[in-house]
């Protein structure tokens, strides 16, 4: 698991949950739909690439949850953008992945690496954008 790209931003996106839930509940339903939905579009576009692991463009996932945490949650873009931007490439690019990883022999993959890493801080330079 890479620590800039993984547990530092999983950290922040649990303590940005924390706060949602117990101040504006809506908006944690409208991250949780957002969530989904990045997920299912970074598990789309991201590819195993041999010698680096997964890959996906990084401006997608950004886009994906600015654009989904402005439609479903108005009233708190920012906090929902970064957990749609930082599960989305995790889970739909990193983790629903990792069965490739196995298949295709591509070797070791860390988890919020090199393939993700761009998406995943963009997305928190974006979510900063919004507030």
């Amino acid at each position: 698991m890479n620590v800039g790209g993984c547990l530092i931003p999983v950290g922040l996106v649990l303590y940005e949950i924390i706060q949602l839930a117990a101040f504006n509940p809506p908006a944690l339903v409208a991250a949780a739909a957002g969530c989904v939905v990045n997920s299912l579009v970074c598990y789309i576009i991201a590819r195993p690439v041999t010698g680096i692991g997964i890959v996906m463009p990084g401006v997608v996932s950004p886009i994906i949850a600015a654009g989904t945490a402005l439609l479903l949650a108005p009233d708190a873009p920012a906090p929902v953008a970064f957990a749609i931007g930082v599960i989305g490439p995790l889970v739909g690019a990193d983790l629903m992945h990792l069965k490739d990883i196995e298949a295709n022999e591509i070797g070791v993959v860390s988890i919020g690496g090199a393939g993700t890493f761009d998406g995943i801080v963009l997305s928190g330079i974006v979510a900063a954008y919004l507030a």
